[in-house]
């Protein structure tokens, strides 16, 4: 045990503040006695016994996500003992992570600093409190981080097997999150050349089972649903979202999420007709109403680059501590102000890395193009607080290491 000390002393460290930070914020929140679920966390939950006890898909949620989640229901577990383990598997991926993040930037820095900036992270208000809830951020993240660490690995050894274990892990997040597809689509077409060279070698059996994975949700909900796609969720998003935001702007009428007309209406069809009417509104609004649709991107992401985390201000006072609202208001301009900071610094060091390592380095070139792609598709989702931009901090302070890197005092040690 002492020679693993020796061997890791700062990723042992940084797991141990991240269990210390956990248990102060679950005592400063009182967060094991919180009832609060969100309707997304219903959704996952649904989609989770859907396919144990089912076998069959969600059309909101796609498969791998429920399968991490939904495993203990193999065990016994009742679909309401869901919420409660989801917080220890999202505490353990949520480590690991940590140290992904870590072992990527100490390739830029001393381990001290690299130390430091992960700490940055560890004490994010936003992704810490994700921890407690059953919602994709954490395994998303997880996935990200895991992906880019072999891309790095790739961009330094050029060994083949690290860029195709990148590129399926990258494929598989689109079965968490959906948004990420058009960003792993980019990646594969980029690097397809070398695919294509390499197709007979064993490690591409990754690849092949994570877009096999893909197309079976696909074909799954063509079955279920009549659609062949990975998930309905960004129709749904991008009607009740953006564009009823903007439609409301053209009608000169409040926008408002709860109580969405709009949503209240598109949620009484069945989600083939959801896809064909927030298509037909999409298209209509396109022609007809493009300045309201710009007005509204950009109050959407002027508002989640401002502001603070959302989970913290939908905990209550269950012991009706007096000190209970000035640590939750704290906690939520802590939240605000780490949002704010980081959505300037990922936006200035992602042009940065892009002008500069444009055709230089793949890896810095693609994290920083991450960055712009997580931040820049926040604008279609209306008052989600820090939920879409906290994703981007570790590659944010991967930037800013190599951004440090070429300042004596920052730069690591010599092999």
């Amino acid at each position: 045990m002492t020679l693993f000390f020796k061997k890791y002393p700062y990723q042992l460290l940084l797991i141990f503040v991240g269990i210390i930070w956990l248990l102060i914020l679950c005592g400063l929140l009182d967060i094991h006695l919180q009832k609060i679920i969100f309707p997304d966390a219903g959704n996952y939950n649904e989609s989770a016994t859907n396919l144990y006890w089912h076998l069959r898909g969600h059309c909101y949620r796609p498969l791998l996500m429920a399968s991490i989640y939904g495993f203990p229901l193999l065990f016994g577990a009742s679909d309401t003992d869901l919420y409660g383990i989801a917080t220890y598997i999202n505490i353990v991926l949520w480590l690991i992570l940590i140290v992904l993040m870590f072992e990527i930037i100490q390739h830029y820095v001393s381990k001290k600093i690299a130390f430091w900036l992960s700490l940055l992270f560890v004490f994010s208000v936003g992704i810490t409190l994700f921890n407690f809830h059953l919602l994709a951020e954490i395994p998303f993240l997880f996935f990200l981080i895991s992906s880019f660490y072999f891309l790095q690995k790739y961009s330094q050894t050029k060994v083949v097997k690290w860029l195709v274990i990148a590129l399926s892990i990258l494929v598989l997040s689109m079965l968490i999150k959906p948004g990420s597809k058009f960003f792993a689509i980019l990646l594969l077409i980029y690097f397809s050349k070398i695919l294509v060279l390499h197709y007979k070698q064993k490690v591409m059996i990754f690849l092949y089972v994570s877009i096999l994975l893909c197309l079976t949700q696909a074909a799954g909900l063509k079955y279920q649903f009549g659609d062949f796609t990975i998930s309905y969720i960004d129709n749904v998003t991008f009607h009740n979202y953006l564009f009823s935001k903007a439609d409301c702007y053209r009608k000169g009428v409040e926008y408002t999420q709860i109580d969405n007309p709009r949503a209240e209406y598109l949620f009484t069809k069945k989600v083939h007709e959801q896809k064909k009417i927030a298509k037909e509104d999409i298209l209509e609004q396109i022609q007809n109403n493009k300045i309201n649709i710009v007005k509204a991107y950009f109050h959407n992401f002027t508002w989640n680059s401002l502001s603070g985390n959302i989970i913290i201000n939908s905990y209550s006072n269950v012991l009706n501590d007096s000190n209970f609202p000035k640590i939750q208001s704290s906690l939520y301009w802590i939240s605000k102000y780490q949002n704010r900071m980081m959505t300037v610094l990922g936006i200035v060091l992602s042009l940065f890395t892009l002008i500069k390592y444009y055709r230089k380095d793949v890896f810095l070139f693609f994290t920083a193009l991450l960055v712009i792609y997580i931040i820049g598709i926040s604008g279609i989702s209306s008052d989600q607080g820090d939920r879409f931009h906290i994703i981007t901090y570790p590659f944010t302070l991967v930037l800013l290491a190599n951004y440090l890197k070429s300042k004596p005092f920052f730069a690591p040690l010599q092999k």
